[in-house]
């Protein structure tokens, strides 16, 4: 079930619905407002890379609080 986010032009919120199929033709009505009036948005997947001296959560490497990354890539001084 894909997921997409959409934004109403009767309120302009920004809202995401997860739609039965790929290629479904249900209403989708804005949560806020309960406008039909909505448009489906381009989504944007962002990806991080790490460089020298950078830890996984953007802390100094090797403090205590970065020891907590999940995986600790770079996590070491």
């Amino acid at each position: 079930m894909p997921i997409y986010e959409y934004r109403c032009d009767d309120c302009g919120q920004a809202f995401e619905h997860l739609a039965r199929s790929m290629s479904s033709t249900e209403p989708v009505a804005c949560p806020k407002c309960g406008g039909l009036r909505v448009k489906r948005q381009l989504s944007v997947f962002a990806a991080r890379q790490q460089g020298d001296g950078e830890s996984c959560c953007g802390l100094a490497p090797g403090s205590s609080q970065c020891a907590q990354c999940p995986g600790m890539r770079n996590c070491v001084s």
